[in-house]
């Protein structure tokens, strides 16, 4: 049962709050007027403050929803799936609840005034930063102030980050536009010569305008097959992704890199495939030869079959991780890194 004091305070606040959010560990309830100006109700448990939070939690549903028993189910199941009416969005950001918060982030209706409110209600959540590459996804963010302020927390956040997904992920959303400047780019890219899963997020989404640090020429190799290649953009990119594969320990990293570099020099004429023999039977019924880059043409058609489906089964089948997966897909691999070796030598 809730205090009768707190009971009073907090129908004041659902009446006089555009959105809510709990803290669970000060064991506060913060709302958010019109105005954008919080009020704060500090809770007074009696007894067990974790029943405390569900009993409050179930009062703000039922004010607010009017449905009895908690967070309607339905819900749970759908917040991840951005299937959430549009007309229940605002009274989702007064529940106090961040599944609800994470249903209004995945929503295809958010609008600016929204996006602000769901960011607030994220703020001091442990789901603020998972609510953030949510919102990241959306393109109208991208050009917000409120947009700025995700990328500069998930920014801040990912030294704190250890699954190496959500840090390709996590780097691939904040170079979007302009949501961060310079700097932070340079030393994003600066620290991915060391933990090279910001590197793929710097290959996925910046291909095109890729940091040149290393003073890379553009080439001129004069095959039509082989044009792909020859900007100094073109050559960055294949170098980086070279730099990414000598120093592989992480199954992700690897599987995001292969498709990257697959898609990016992907022919018509050439199908992914699981093995490196099957995509060199290809080039060889392709039948095309040149007089002098008859080398890098084939290594640039090899390039093209790349994809995860080369390593995903023997890194599952024999759970590698670490130098292992270097060691055992040494045949894999190998022939990838000669390749690129071949097309960016000049």
């Amino acid at each position: 049962m809730l205090e009768p004091e707190d009971t009073l305070k907090l129908n004041v606040l659902i009446a006089t709050s555009v959105a809510i959010r709990i803290d669970t560990y000060k064991l506060v309830v913060v709302g958010l007027n019109a105005q954008f100006k919080e009020q704060t109700i500090e809770l007074r448990p009696s007894g067990d403050s974790e029943a405390y939070i569900k009993a409050v939690k179930k009062l703000l549903v039922t004010q607010v929803l009017g449905a009895m028993g908690g967070y309607p189910s339905y819900l749970k199941r759908w917040s991840r799936m951005g299937q959430v009416e549009s007309s229940n969005l605002v009274s989702l950001l007064k529940l106090g609840e961040v599944e609800a918060v994470v249903a209004v982030a995945n929503s295809t209706n958010l609008d600016d005034n929204l996006l602000k409110l769901t960011w607030w209600c994220a703020t001091n959540t442990d789901s603020q930063a998972e609510i953030g590459r949510f919102l990241l996804t959306k393109a109208f963010v991208i050009s917000t102030k409120t947009g700025q302020e995700i990328a500069q927390y998930l920014l801040e956040f990912l030294p704190f980050v250890n699954d190496t997904e959500q840090l390709i992920d996590t780097t691939s959303l904040v170079l979007q536009g302009d949501l961060i400047d310079q700097k932070d780019r340079d030393r994003l890219w600066k620290q991915g010569q060391r933990k090279t899963a910001f590197l793929v997020g710097f290959v996925e989404r910046m291909q095109g305008s890729l940091p040149n640090d290393l003073n890379i020429q553009a080439l001129k190799y004069q095959h039509p097959e082989l044009q792909i290649i020859n900007s100094e953009q073109s050559q960055i990119f294949l170098k980086t992704l070279a730099h990414i594969l000598k120093k592989i320990n992480q199954e992700y990293v690897l599987y995001r890199a292969l498709e990257v570099l697959g898609q990016y020099l992907s022919h018509d004429q050439i199908v992914y495939q699981d093995s490196i023999d099957k995509i060199k039977a290809q080039i060889k019924d392709l039948n095309l030869t040149t007089t002098q880059e008859q080398d890098k043409l084939n290594a640039r058609l090899l390039l093209a079959g790349v994809n995860e489906r080369l390593v995903v089964s023997t890194i599952s089948a024999h759970n590698l991780t670490g130098s292992a997966i270097r060691k055992k897909l040494a045949s894999v691999l190998e022939p990838i890194q000669k390749s690129l070796a071949i097309l960016t030598t000049p």
